[in-house]
């Protein structure tokens, strides 16, 4: 097994709606969760470890999991020899039989919205429950988050290894899907109250822009990705 060279996808993901990605530290109760934010700069950015995991994750749900943790039903395909295997990585160390193809970049603003954030504050949502008895907002019971404001923008790049029996098309047609897919959900956290919602724009493979039709493509042919293989076996 030879690597051959590395591929490039670029793009620029641009926020339909604010953005939370979270920290994980505990706060008081009514503070708002605070995003993650570089050290350096203090601006908020996407870790890759997000985006990969969200990518992984719909195809997952798509095309199916080949074999899976026995003491957790939620681990990710740990085959090792599935196309999403080979893209990813094996779910397990134990049945990792070659090195991952795809390396996600972490994603920072660009630079008009660096110049942006840098003037304005992050927005503030304010998340309640609803009482089942009255219909109205439980009392005590809020839930602020901090997000990146909806039309942002961000760098994504994610590198490519391809190795010598490697199909560089093909990887494109599953990196393609990956993108629609994430597309059609949302990525951090409250994806189903209206946070996360993004699109992908000025996608670039290997120095080539995406056809117009890349999203019309991906729903005509969402069902036959199975049969695009990534390696060939002669």
């Amino acid at each position: 097994m030879k690597l051959k060279e590395h591929a490039q996808l670029v793009a620029t993901l641009r926020l339909k709606s604010g953005l939370h990605i979270g920290t994980g530290e505990k706060v008081e109760r009514g503070e708002p969760l605070h995003v993650i934010e570089s050290m350096r700069t203090r601006l908020p950015y996407i870790p890759g470890s997000s985006l990969k995991g969200k990518m992984r994750c719909l195809l997952e749900l798509s095309y199916g999991r080949k074999e899976r943790d026995p003491k957790d039903d939620g681990s990710p395909c740990w085959c090792g020899r599935c196309q999403i295997c080979l893209l990813f990585g094996s779910g397990s160390t134990k049945q990792t039989f070659e090195p991952t193809r795809l390396i996600f970049r972490d994603c920072y603003l660009t630079e008009p919205f660096v110049t942006l954030l840098e003037k304005i504050e992050l927005e503030e949502k304010p998340g309640v429950r609803i009482d089942r008895e009255t219909g109205k907002a439980a009392k005590g019971a809020l839930f602020p988050m901090k997000r990146v404001p909806e039309g942002c923008e961000f760098k994504i790049e994610i590198s490519v290894r391809i190795f010598d029996k490697d199909d560089k098309e093909a990887i494109k047609e599953w990196l393609a899907m990956g993108l629609f897919l994430i597309e059609q959900d949302a990525i951090g956290g409250s994806g189903t109250r209206g946070s996360g919602y993004v699109e992908f724009d000025d996608i670039n493979f290997d120095g080539v822009a995406f056809g117009e039709e890349w999203r019309k493509n991906c729903k005509k042919n969402k069902d036959e990705l199975l049969n695009t293989q990534i390696k060939s076996e002669k």
